[in-house]
């Protein structure tokens, strides 16, 4: 399927569109034969009465001004109604992008309907070809379905091969779940980095507790005080001055 570049309402970027559809001119054929038909038959019969010498009194008088206003109520009505039709198959269209499904349908002379539906949301695409026409002509319906609980669809009306947009579509989904998997999963590699948390504040240190002689005995550290003080000299001895004893 060919891409297409179209500006559509809300479109952030024209290059995103993916498929750009209508319908299929052979839908539009049966209304236009009908439509044709409406506006030829009057004329037909009155080139019959007046050709083959019919009461030609309907020409004359009156009747002419009467016959002038029906058909000019007739012609302004028919040519109305196949307008509308005109417009509604030339304006209906479907834009398919790699994050929506855009339905566009033309109400009226003024109004239009714009209905979106996300790629993401979609979890079924029916194709159908129904008739004869369809089937040489090879059109038909897109029927998109999404898993919410409304079950909201999209039918995408007498589009060429609708087995190609199915398709298409079923393969953007798939892009779109993938490309979220992808994304998911550098966010889970990555995390978040946070400041590491200060240790809670020590108690002050208390002073340890005073021994007694006893344990100071068993311990041994009275012992490595007196070691401590062998060798040493006292003032007192030097001023007394001769043979100075070492303890």
């Amino acid at each position: 399927m060919a891409e297409y570049h179209f500006p559509i309402p809300g479109a952030k970027d024209e290059k995103e569109i993916v498929v750009f559809a209508r319908r299929h001119w052979a839908s539009f054929l049966g209304q236009f034969v009908l439509s044709f038909l409406f506006l030829v038959i009057p004329i037909i019969i009155l080139v019959i009465i007046y050709v083959f010498n019919f009461d030609r009194r309907i020409f004359q008088g009156l009747a002419v001004n009467f016959l002038t206003l029906v058909l000019s109520a007739y012609y302004l009505v028919g040519i109305t109604f196949a307008f509308v039709a005109w417009m509604s198959f030339y304006y209906n269209c479907y834009i398919i992008t790699r994050q929506e499904i855009v339905e566009i349908t033309q109400v009226g002379f003024f109004g239009r309907k714009i209905s979106q539906l996300s790629v993401l949301r979609v979890q079924d695409v029916t194709s159908s070809i129904n008739g004869l026409l369809p089937t040489l002509f090879s059109y038909g319906n897109v029927l998109v379905e999404t898993a919410s609980e409304q079950k909201e669809s999209i039918i995408l009306q007498s589009v060429p091969n609708p087995q190609e947009i199915s398709s298409k579509i079923m393969a953007l989904h798939d892009e779109v779940i993938a490309s979220e998997s992808r994304e998911q999963q550098i966010l889970d590699g990555e995390g978040t980095l946070t400041p590491p948390k200060a240790p809670p504040p020590s108690p002050p240190a208390s002073p340890p507790p005073e021994k007694t002689p006893e344990q100071e005995l068993l311990t041994g550290e009275k012992a490595d005080e007196d070691q401590s003080l062998e060798g040493e000299i006292s003032k007192n001895d030097l001023d007394k001055g001769g043979e100075i004893e070492i303890k």
